[in-house]
């Protein structure tokens, strides 16, 4: 039998056995456990947020029901507000690694997190799987969209040699890893919506009265009922009434800019979490974004148009902008994207076109460009820009038969006979690579 001072207690940070008595009880094994355990509390997010959490409690609910999963992700749009969903539902208890910043090292960002010190003579992740054995633990990975491969491969071997180690990750597309469950944030409800919007306006506003309730539904409505860009509008109620704000909400791009200091850059403004997304494509799934930026709601045959590519392509790229959160599919073969997000791909179209007609007016052969008409330029611009001859048209506002009898002085012009040597023609022009 042992004596009090020969009874054992367990680590609260590696579970090795520790001397316990009457008199004392030792929590760690030792001062690296115990500075481990510092650090460890370091990173973790406090309790208690420093504003209103509103209407995710039907979120919430639904969420404790995947509570025993491996890998739950949280997956949604840009500014949805998949980061305050996961602080909510964890309430404090869970390591976070912030991953927004990281360019790689998500094992060392995982490390870091866990309290593990500077890892030698051992792969990072066997140091993991060393420090997470036989413990209960939460992890959460969030914004790690442009690190996904990275995240899947360090997850699927971390959870296999952890049987208790639940991974939480917030993330605009999946990770793709086994027994990984997702979660779709979906914007709040209107009601809920409306609300949030009136309880920052307050804030930013003392005393502001909000009676006219159905200028606040369009409102929120019109930004597409997003956490963030609700957030952001309310920051403007003191210098713009609701009705005139609506009226700018064309230019939301430029207005709502005004996040909070300390958030991360992404969340600073409107156009900066959509941009993350836009940066983190391929540059065929930009080139399908730009191009499906007319359309609020449309359907494959329109996309194959918009796009000018083979249809089995379109589609594959339509998957990667669907599970990238970018657009939304709508059932029965349709598609749909938010305002916001479209704001910023006509945006962006109309970048890729001014582009590419200064480099039409920079070309290799000035003497062939100058037989160009500026409408042909126009239209070679939009050629190599990837629009289709029907969006050439809606573009320049001229007849579908008009843009063709454009394309085909061209051709004549230019010595060339199909869309993709246009193209080439004007990327060569400036030592770039032809298009695939």
């Amino acid at each position: 039998m042992r004596s009090m001072a020969e009874q054992v207690g367990t680590c609260a940070t590696c579970g090795a056995a520790t001397a316990t008595s009457r008199r004392r009880h030792a929590r760690y094994c030792s001062n690296a456990c115990r500075q481990r355990a510092y650090r460890q509390r370091a990173n973790e997010p406090g309790t208690a947020a420093l504003d209103s959490f509103i209407g995710r409690a039907g979120e919430l609910d639904r969420l404790t029901t995947f509570a025993d999963a491996r890998v739950l992700t949280l997956v949604g749009p840009p500014g949805v507000g998949k980061t305050r969903l996961a602080k909510e539902f964890t309430n404090g208890q869970a390591h976070w690694v912030e991953l927004s910043s990281a360019s790689s090292q998500v094992a060392r960002a995982c490390a870091t997190a866990l309290g593990i010190g500077e890892v030698t003579g051992e792969p990072v992740l066997s140091a993991l799987v060393r420090a997470l054995a036989g413990r209960t633990t939460v992890l959460v990975l969030d914004d790690c969209e442009h690190l996904a491969a990275e995240c899947a491969a360090l997850l699927e071997p971390l959870l296999l040699g952890c049987q208790g180690l639940r991974v939480i990750v917030t993330s605009r597309e999946p990770l793709r890893v086994p027994g990984e469950v997702l979660f779709a944030v979906q914007p709040l409800p209107i009601t809920c919506a409306v609300e949030l919007f009136a309880d920052r306006a307050r804030a930013n506003q003392l005393g502001l009265r909000l009676d006219d309730r159905a200028a606040l539904t369009t409102l929120c409505a019109r930004l597409d009922r997003l956490p963030l860009a609700i957030e952001l509008a309310a920051r403007l109620v003191t210098v713009l009434p609701v009705g005139e704000l609506l009226a700018h909400l064309d230019d939301r791009l430029e207005l709502l800019n005004r996040g909070n200091r300390t958030a991360a850059e992404r969340h600073q403004s409107l156009r900066a979490a959509i941009e993350w997304s836009y940066d983190h494509l391929s540059a065929d799934e930009q080139h399908a974004f730009r191009c499906l930026s007319p359309f609020p709601s449309f359907g494959l045959d329109v996309a194959v148009a918009a796009c000018d590519l083979p249809a089995d392509r379109v589609l594959a790229l339509l998957s990667s902008l669907v599970a990238k959160s970018l657009v939304t599919s709508a059932g029965a073969g349709r598609f749909e994207q938010l305002e916001s997000v479209r704001l910023y791909g006509r945006e962006k179209l109309a970048e890729q076109a001014e582009v590419v007609l200064a480099r039409v007016a920079r070309t290799a052969e000035p003497a062939v460009a100058r037989t160009l008409s500026e409408r042909e330029q126009q239209v070679v611009a939009l050629v190599a820009a990837g629009r289709s001859n029907v969006r050439i048209g809606a573009e320049l506002k001229i007849s579908l038969r008009m843009v063709e009898t454009h394309l085909q002085r061209v051709r004549q012009k230019l010595d060339l006979s199909t869309r993709t040597q246009i193209a080439d023609w004007v990327i060569n022009a400036e030592g770039g690579s032809p298009r695939a």
